[in-house]
C-alpha cells in the first residue's frame, strides 16, 4: 500500500479518488433496499412462532443469529413483515442510525430496518465496511427530537467511492483479518468474565482453603453454621464498619456550581460517573476542586474504596491519588490489620445486586450509610484475604490487558477503513497483504 499523490487520482464531487475508481451515491449501486413491519400484537397466532423478527433492539453485534422476538409464518403472509434471506446486510434507519448488521438465518424484520441488496457491481462485505466506516455521518443526518431517523431519500444520496470487484475483495480481505482478531478478543474476554464470576461466587462463600506444611492450598473440609450459612470453620462473620471505616463525602457550598470552589482546582473531586466508567482504579475526575472547595469537602487518601449511593449503586473504584467526593459516594478505608483492601474491593463489587435491592426511590434511587455500614459477609483469615485477591486480580489483569488489545485493533480497523474505502492507501492485487493484527 502507498500513501496517496494526486498522480494516478481524479478529482470528484466526492474528493479524490483513485482514477479507476467511480464516483457514485449509495442509491445508484443497490439492487433495492426492502423495509419490513410489525405484525398486530393482538393476535396471538402471530407471535412465539420459530422465524425471527428483528428491531433496533437486536442490533448488539454485527454478526447475529437470533432475535428477542419471533413470529410463525401466519404472521409473514398477514402482515406487512417481510422474511429476509440470511447473509443480507440490513440496517436501522429509525433508532441506531449507521449501524448494519448480517444474520446468518432467514430472518423477518420491523418497519424501522431495511434490508439492502446491493448490485453485482458492489461486494456486500465492501458495504458492510462503508456502514461501519460512516456511522458517524449517517448518525448525524438523522432528524428527530427524541428519536432520530433517515429519509431512504436522504441515505441513497451518500456519496460511494467504487473501487473495481477485484480491489474490492482485497479491501474487504484486509478487513476482515482485523475483525476475525477483535473476534477472537471478544471471546477471550467473554470466557475471563465467565471464569471470574463463577469464580468470585465460589471464593466469597467456599474460600481457597488452607495451606499445608509444603504451602499447597488445600481446600476447605469443614464448615460451621453462621447467620449467613454454612461457612469455613476458621472464618468469622464480620460487619463492613467493623473492618473499615465508612464516610459519606460530602460538599457542602451552595450553589454546587460556584466557580468559587473550582477556578482553577487540581484537588479531583470525583463523580457517581467517574466511578461508573472506571474500571478498578481512579486516577482522574471529572471536576477539580480549589483550596476553597476542599473546605466545605473531605479528602480521601490513596487507596480509598469508593462505592456509589445514588442514582447507579453500588459502582466501585480503588483511588489511586488522594480524591475528595460529594454526598452520592462513600469512600471506604480498609482496616489493613484485619482486613485485606483488594480483597474487600473484590467482595463489595460482588454484591452490587445486594446494594441496589435495598435502595429507595424518591427523585432517583439512592442508599444510605446504614445499609452500608451494618453490611454483614463471612470473612476469611488475612492469609486466604490475600490469596483470593491475587486470584481474581490475575483475572483483572488479563482483562486489562485483552482490553488495551481489544481498543488497538479497533483503532487499527478505523484507521484502515479510513483509507482504504477512499482509495487514499491503495492494494496491490494478488499480494498478500500484512496487517499490524499480532496478538
Amino acid at each position: 500500500m502507498s500513501e496517496v499523490g494526486k498522480r494516478g487520482y481524479k478529482e470528484t464531487e466526492i474528493g479524490w479518488i483513485p482514477c479507476n475508481w467511480s464516483s457514485s451515491r449509495l442509491g445508484n449501486e443497490v439492487e433495492a433496499i426492502v423495509g419490513g413491519g410489525t405484525p398486530s400484537k393482538d393476535v396471538p397466532e402471530y407471535w412465539g412462532g420459530e422465524i425471527p423478527w428483528a428491531s433496533v433492539k437486536d442490533f448488539v453485534a454485527t454478526r447475529l443469529s437470533r432475535t428477542e422476538d419471533y413470529i410463525t409464518s401466519k404472521a409473514i403472509k398477514e402482515s406487512s413483515t417481510n422474511l429476509i434471506p440470511a447473509g443480507t446486510l440490513i440496517t436501522p434507519t429509525r433508532m441506531a442510525l449507521g449501524r448494519v448488521a448480517f444474520f446468518d438465518c432467514d430472518v423477518a424484520i420491523n418497519q424501522d430496518l431495511k434490508a439492502i441488496f446491493p448490485k453485482s457491481s458492489l461486494i456486500k462485505e465492501f458495504l458492510f465496511y462503508w456502514f461501519q466506516s460512516n456511522a458517524e455521518k449517517i448518525e448525524a443526518a438523522g432528524t428527530g427530537s427524541t428519536v432520530k431517523g433517515i429519509r431512504l431519500e436522504l441515505l441513497r444520496e451518500f456519496g460511494f467511492a467504487l473501487p473495481p470487484l477485484s480491489e474490492q475483495g482485497e479491501i474487504v480481505a484486509i478487513l476482515r483479518a482485523v475483525d476475525d482478531k477483535l473476534d477472537v478478543i471478544a471471546r477471550q474476554i467473554d470466557a475471563t468474565q465467565t471464569l471470574k464470576q463463577g469464580l468470585m461466587q465460589s471464593l466469597f462463600s467456599r474460600g481457597v482453603g488452607t495451606q499445608d506444611a509444603a504451602g499447597r492450598w488445600v481446600p476447605h473440609t469443614e464448615f460451621e453454621d453462621s447467620e449467613l450459612g454454612a461457612i469455613p470453620i476458621g472464618w468469622e462473620v464480620r460487619s463492613l464498619e467493623s473492618v473499615a471505616d465508612v464516610e459519606r463525602g460530602k460538599f457542602s457550598a451552595r450553589p454546587r456550581n460556584d466557580p468559587k470552589y473550582f477556578d482553577g482546582g487540581d484537588i479531583p473531586f470525583v463523580q457517581t460517573g467517574d466511578i461508573a466508567s472506571a474500571t478498578r482504579y481512579l486516577e482522574r475526575a471529572s471536576q477539580f476542586l480549589n483550596a476553597n472547595g476542599l473546605r466545605v469537602s473531605k479528602q480521601f487518601p490513596v487507596g480509598t474504596i469508593f462505592i456509589t449511593i445514588a442514582a447507579n449503586i453500588g459502582d466501585i473504584a480503588i483511588g489511586k491519588i488522594p480524591m475528595a467526593c460529594p454526598d452520592s459516594v462513600v469512600g471506604i478505608g480498609a482496616n489493613v490489620d484485619i482486613c485485606n483492601s483488594t480483597w474487600l474491593y473484590y467482595l463489595l463489587g460482588n454484591n452490587k445486586d445486594y446494594f441496589d435491592s435495598r435502595a429507595t426511590q424518591n427523585a432517583q434511587k439512592n442508599i444510605n450509610l446504614q445499609v452500608l455500614r451494618p453490611f454483614v459477609f463471612p470473612m476469611p483469615t488475612m492469609s486466604e484475604q490475600c490469596r483470593i485477591a491475587g486470584i481474581l486480580t490475575a483475572l483483572d489483569d488479563k482483562l486489562d490487558v485483552l482490553t488495551s488489545k481489544q481498543n488497538h485493533h479497533q483503532t487499527l480497523k478505523r484507521g484502515l477503513m479510513q483509507k482504504l474505502l477512499t482509495g487514499e492507501w491503495r492494494v496491490t492485487l494478488g499480494v498478500h497483504h500484512e496487517i499490524a493484527i499480532a496478538a
